[in-house]
């Protein structure tokens, strides 16, 4: 009886342990993304949904898997950080399969066979053949190349053409093209569905036949092999019942190069291109790329001290405006300044870039520097609304009495202001405005999104080539951002401790 018992009470444990398993949702398939590239990869239809044929394959294979498909949105570049760091079970954008991926994720059998196809302006352009790219630009100068950040089509043109091409990088598809139609760039190198999708869409024409085939992996983290078996085996059967081409029919993507995908020797590649052989340390890799990133702080600090000093210059003109300027002109600048501080510097350089610069017909000649000259020109901008803030709160700082006390004894109220109230006003505001000094140093770093490749783009660009060395890159990167900001962490306490006797 006593056995029974115990029998009794084992089956119902072991049934009420099942049982919230039988009927738990099966987990999901968390998979990285980034919308910013567009179609036909991943975006959004009339109604709000996603689609693309990246979103198609994905559900497809969710589905085969028994595990339904939860889309995480991240930033192109940096899907692999997400992966590494388990925020995200796999990575499907686009990405292709090379040797330096594989060092640090495993990946799925190929699903896409792309080329690299060349994109120049449809009238005036001076490049007519890829051969053209190794010699030197009419005019002077290297060809300008707009390429995808950490792509194989960056790559090729870096190894293929050293000297007589400069490679640009962006962080998405659509911006080499809007840049190629400005005249900023000679042509962009781009991938086979960017291209079917966005060449018809801008005044651009191909350059020769594409280039330099490859194919495109799902990528996972080491330790995931029984994930990417099963979805191997989902892949296969999408190509055995010819689901993965009604789905890439569906995006004008199907042609006969993707017939080899069914291939044996395709589908073994991510096995066979495993890197062999010893490889660089975490340490030789941050050693060889130090002079990389001395240029770009380089940049980092030439951003700074070229449009903080502007900006400086024109908050104050916009503080005694307000303050002291015609009634009609204070509503003015009062709009200027909050229209700056409501609108985030990144959409403000968009702008400038894009919208006026391209406008405004500069010289052919200045046109590699036209990033620059948006950065600057953005910056400088937009901390000139905070800096008025800053110095109207110093001018309202000093006493009227003083400018009282200057007018009766003869001065002007220019005279005054110029040597009287200023030079008080700068002295208290000086430790603010350093402080916002040190915030622009580590600000450049927006200005990547025009092609401007600064500390932080430097990094990410190493990073992406060489994701072994991520914390180390990322050591260095930040040392060098203390070493250009602390000296003036220093200066801002002195000028404080200086400031002190004002106000005893």
């Amino acid at each position: 009886m006593r056995i029974a018992w115990v029998v009794g009470a084992l089956c119902i444990a072991a049934v009420a342990i099942a049982a919230p398993a039988a009927g738990a949702a099966p987990k999901a398939l968390r998979w990285g993304g980034d919308e910013e590239g567009g179609a036909p990869y991943i975006y959004r239809a009339d109604d709000g949904h996603l689609i693309g044929f990246e979103v198609d394959l994905v559900d497809t294979l969710a589905a085969r898997i028994g595990r339904p498909a939860v889309f995480q949105q991240c930033q192109w570049d940096e899907l692999l950080k997400l992966l590494g760091s388990g925020g995200v079970d796999l990575v499907v954008n686009g990405y292709e399969l090379t040797t330096e991926r594989l060092a640090t994720s495993i990946a799925t059998i190929p699903y896409f066979v792309y080329e690299l196809h060349l994109f120049a302006r449809a009238t005036g352009s001076r490049l007519s053949s890829w051969d053209d790219l190794s010699g030197a630009r009419p005019g002077g100068g290297k060809w300008r190349i707009g390429v995808l950040t950490a792509t194989v089509a960056d790559e090729y043109m870096t190894r293929t053409f050293p000297a007589s091409v400069e490679v640009v990088r962006y962080d998405g598809t659509v911006q080499p093209f809007r840049d190629v139609q400005a005249g900023n760039l000679d042509a962009t190198l781009t991938d086979t569905p960017s291209a079917g999708v966005y060449g018809p869409q801008f005044p651009v024409q191909q350059i020769g036949a594409p280039r330099e085939h490859g194919y495109y992996v799902m990528y996972l983290r080491p330790g995931n092999e029984k994930l990417r078996d099963a979805l191997d085996g989902a892949i296969r059967a999408t190509l055995a019942n010819v689901e993965l081409q009604r789905i890439l029919t569906r995006y004008n993507l199907w042609g006969p190069a993707q017939e080899a995908l069914a291939s044996r020797e395709v589908q073994d590649l991510p096995q066979t291109m495993q890197p062999r052989g010893p490889r660089d340390s975490a340490f030789q890799i941050v050693w060889r790329n130090i002079p990389v990133l001395l240029r770009a702080a380089a940049m980092t600090v030439f951003l700074s001290v070229v449009s903080m000093p502007i900006a400086i210059v024109l908050g104050l003109l916009i503080a005694l405006g307000r303050l002291y300027g015609p009634r009609l002109l204070r509503p003015f600048l009062a709009g200027y300044v909050e229209l700056l501080r409501g609108t985030p510097l990144l959409l403000q350089l968009l702008f400038l870039y894009y919208g006026i610069l391209p406008y405004l017909g500069l010289p052919d000649a200045w046109r590699g520097g036209v990033a620059v000259i948006a950065a600057i020109t953005g910056l400088a901008i937009n901390y000139s609304a905070y800096e008025s803030e800053i110095y109207r709160a110093g001018l309202l700082a000093i006493p009227h009495g003083q400018t009282e006390a200057a007018l009766a004894i003869g001065l002007t109220r220019r005279q005054a202001l110029a040597h009287i109230v200023v030079p008080q006003a700068v002295r208290l505001v000086v430790p603010p405005v350093t402080n916002d000094f040190i915030n622009l140093f580590k600000d450049t770093s927006i200005c990547s999104v025009i092609t401007v490749v600064e500390l932080s783009k430097q990094y990410n660009i190493l990073v992406n080539n060489s994701p072994r060395a991520f914390a180390e890159l990322a050591a260095v990167t930040a040392t060098l951002y203390l070493v250009m900001s602390y000296p003036l962490s220093i200066v801002t306490r002195r000028l404080e401790r200086r400031r002190a006797p004002l106000h005893a």
